[in-house]
């Protein structure tokens, strides 16, 4: 039995994801969320009913509370832990960094065999393109790499439940479709029907290959950790990304045309168009998200986001949910379409 910390695992979206994954293991893997202390809180723990997918029973999943700007507080939560996982967010780019090291060292300090920084975006290289992940991932990753843990980075591409955003509501399917995500539509917006291509640019006279993006259901990323947690040899300090699929943006398009049953308006960009929006202060790009956004755009002029599928390979077990499933599902047959095979 591996007992496995999830720092920031009571939220409701990759924190409910691993939690749930490692509960399906059958006893193999031992879910521990480490939470924030609450203020005046004097409990160092609880326990509560969590349940069991694929089963009708509950398994009781216990939270440890800490105290992220004390190493000593997180050393001693970490005591009897095998393997790390951080699904933090903090929108503050230093504080961000600082915890994360901090609990890195802490991993460390407890005798702690693995640890998995808080990632789950493109591939490590479009971090370099990217302001806010180059300022929280880099310097994180390469605290890792002088550590003596054993570590990896994981990455799936964009989250696959953008595409439920605006999908029926009937039954609880949305609720489903969407795993507690709560973001606002990027490049794909089925709600107002449109999405947003990057266009590539002749290279001296040579057409580049046409941009692609690797998409994983959030359901997925938990399922690929329990799977990587399960495996034998070392995580060797490197990227383990998985993919649910890896399409070309006008074949995304083909499958939300074909599963919603909508014409959907296709808005073009291209690199310069980015780099001029992101250039000009009148263009409003403001804030974390905005430019996060736009740098993201820019990433796909690029080539796109694809994510090498290693986990794929490494654990076949896992059969991860394809875009054109996730549509038939979430789309389609609520909705009562008939869509032709």
């Amino acid at each position: 039995m591996v007992k496995v910390a999830i720092a920031g695992g009571s939220s409701p979206t990759l924190g409910h994801s691993v939690v749930s994954a490692l509960l399906a293991t059958g006893g193999r893997h031992t879910p521990m969320i480490l939470s924030r202390k609450k203020e005046n809180g004097s409990s160092a723990s609880s326990t509560a009913a969590w349940p069991v997918p694929g089963s009708s029973s509950t398994a009781e999943v216990e939270t440890r509370y800490v105290n992220y700007e004390s190493e000593d507080s997180l050393v001693a939560a970490l005591r009897d832990i095998d393997t790390v996982v951080s699904v933090l967010l903090i929108h503050d780019t230093d504080t961000f960094v600082k915890t994360q090291i901090r609990l890195l060292h802490a991993a460390e300090t407890a005798g702690c065999r693995r640890f998995a920084p808080s990632e789950f975006s493109g591939p490590y290289k479009s971090h370099f393109s990217i302001d806010f992940e180059r300022a929280v991932k880099l310097p994180v990753w390469e605290a890792v790499l002088k550590s003596n843990i054993d570590a990896a980075i994981f990455s799936n591409g964009m989250f696959m439940n953008y595409l439920g955003i605006g999908s029926p509501e009937k039954d609880g399917n949305r609720v489903e479709a969407l795993a507690g995500f709560a973001e606002r539509p990027f490049l794909f917006n089925l709600v107002d029907r449109w999405v947003e291509v990057p266009v590539v640019e002749r290279d001296n006279g040579s057409l580049p290959p046409p941009p692609v993006i690797t998409m994983t259901n959030i359901r997925d990323i938990g399922r690929f950790i329990a799977a990587a947690i399960d495996l034998e040899e070392p995580w060797g300090k490197r990227e383990l990304g998985m993919a649910g699929s890896t399409l070309q943006f006008d074949e995304v398009v083909s499958l939300i045309e074909k599963y919603t049953g909508h014409t959907i308006e296709v808005r073009p960009f291209t690199k310069k168009q980015v780099e001029e929006r992101l250039a000009n202060p009148a263009e409003g790009v403001v804030g974390i998200i905005e430019q996060l956004e736009c740098q993201l755009k820019r990433v796909c002029c690029d080539g796109g986001i694809p994510v090498e599928p290693t986990l794929n390979r490494l654990c076949p077990g896992v059969k991860p949910m394809t875009v054109e499933e996730y549509l038939k599902k979430y789309w389609a047959e609520p909705s009562g379409l008939s869509v032709d095979a």
